[in-house]
């Protein structure tokens, strides 16, 4: 994987003494927040992910000087197309952002009167079509540039002919989504891309990878399967900043979703990403790149294995480490329950007890993802779950 060296501002490690107590931190003391341990993973609803010091100072430094916005988007656009093997890239307003511009990309390509012109789609191919069992609460990203959702399938996914039959002349491009959870029927990346190629007047690719980070490799993955536009969550796994994410893609079609983006009057205006968001998330991308995937693997293992070892035993339980790439993209002690009334109420006892835990809901459970748990957090948590699951 090819990678620009960018200088980082320190080399001090993820996991050094921090400043500040995290659970009594000042800033949030003065309005009344309460911090929480995040045993729940990358979730945005609780922060994403921390960001490395190297990151913070590189955006700490990013804000004493100005530059020209779009100049900067270009440049750092161009890392993002060498890591990840792309024609072209792009620093975005995180996942969801990039899947707004990625919409309005083909929709309009460079044609400025066209990206004037949306929301309002009329005369364009305005159609986004994927398979029906891919559809999530992030089609609403789709329909934010002004597009519509069409569907192949059912439940259970699509075949190459009802995806190619389900085509129209208002295709603008096929959706493969991906997403946390047990593997889903229904076409591949490479089945979808092979129909999407084949049609009389072939489609564009849109790939949503927003949490399929780690492992590393998909960072070029995708791409190499024939997508031509992917996004990643910049605030989870890569640990940049939480509002961040990358769009990657063919040259063509990332200049459309520039061009559809801010600092412009474009659709993709309120996406805006800052000066210091470019830069630490550029920062934070080439730390990614250089980790070391097995001991960070290894330490989160740990981790994981803490907790379940001190749930031994419990009744109306079972606990276990797992890590699947899918449902489980890191180590997690997840939790099964006899009694789903039971997990809620457990959930609820750690959210609001002392101190705070964050922990994820799952079918049938709870589970304890070890990503942004800092060492020696471990025995706390598995200490809280002793006592809500004793109760």
């Amino acid at each position: 994987m090819p990678t620009r060296q960018i200088s980082s501002p320190t080399d001090t490690k993820r996991n050094q003494k921090m400043a500040i107590d995290p659970l009594n931190n000042p800033v949030y003391a003065q309005f009344g927040v309460t911090p929480v341990i995040n045993a729940g993973g990358t979730h945005t609803t609780h922060g994403g992910s921390m960001m490395r010091p190297e990151v913070r100072e590189a955006m700490s430094l990013a804000a004493e000087s100005f530059v020209d916005l779009v100049e900067l988007k270009r440049a750092t656009g161009r890392f993002v197309a060498e890591i990840t093997g792309a024609g072209a890239g792009m620093i975005c307003s995180g996942a969801a952002g990039g899947l707004v511009l990625a919409t309005a990309a083909v929709m309009t390509g460079t044609d400025p009167e066209k990206i004037a012109q949306l929301p309002n789609s009329t005369g364009m191919k305005n159609e986004i079509l994927m398979q029906r069992n891919n559809s999530s609460g992030y089609t609403k990203c789709h329909e934010y540039a002004g597009a519509t959702l069409t569907y192949a399938g059912n439940e259970s996914g699509a075949t190459q002919d009802q995806l190619a039959d389900a085509i129209t002349d208002d295709t603008a491009a096929i959706l493969h989504t991906f997403a946390y959870g047990p593997p889903r029927p229904g076409l591949t990346l490479p089945e979808t891309v092979e129909v999407a190629r084949n049609v009389r007047n072939p489609l564009p690719v849109i790939v949503d990878g927003a949490a399929m980070l780690p492992p590393k490799e998909n960072l070029t993955k995708y791409i190499s399967e024939g997508a031509d536009l992917v996004t990643f969550s910049g605030g989870k796994y890569i640990g940049g900043p939480q509002s961040a994410g990358l769009l990657a893609g063919c040259t063509e079609l990332v200049e459309a979703a520039l061009l559809n983006s801010g600092p412009g009057m474009a659709v993709g205006r309120p996406q805006k990403v800052g000066r210091e968001e470019l830069v630490g998330m550029a920062t934070a991308l080439q730390l990614f790149v250089e980790s070391d995937d097995e001991a960070r693997t290894d330490a989160m293992q740990r981790r994981a294995q803490h907790i379940s070892d001190r749930l031994e035993g419990i009744p109306g339980i079972t606990a276990s480490v797992e890590l699947d790439y899918l449902q489980f993209h890191v180590p997690n002690c997840v939790i099964r329950f006899d009694s789903a009334d039971e997990a809620d109420r457990v959930w609820e006892g750690m959210h609001e007890g002392n101190p705070r835990v964050y922990i994820a809901r799952i079918s049938g459970g709870l589970t304890a993802n070890t990503v942004n748990i800092l060492d020696g957090q471990e025995e706390t948590v598995a200490q809280r779950l002793v006592e809500e699951l004793t109760k």
